[in-house]
């Protein structure tokens, strides 16, 4: 198993819930345990999280758009 899908795997293990609002990769994108080591190298979703599923979580559209502006410029 690549380092990618181990990554991947884990976080969906620790954060996915499937009776929650938004696809797995959503879920992890939003997760806020910022002591995990794998924070900044969590996956992404690959579309736009809806603002409704943001509303959902109670996160503000600009609050989550400066989070991962902030997370991308912090990988190499």
């Amino acid at each position: 198993m690549s380092l990618r899908k181990a990554v991947n795997q884990k976080c969906k293990n620790c954060t996915y819930d499937f009776a929650s609002k938004g696809t797995w990769r959503q879920q992890v994108a939003l997760c806020s345990v910022k002591s995990c080591a794998l924070y900044d190298v969590r996956p992404k979703p690959t579309s736009p999280i809806p603002e409704s599923t943001l509303r959902w979580y109670g996160i503000d559209l600009i609050e989550f758009q400066a989070l991962i502006t902030n997370t991308e410029e912090r990988q190499p």
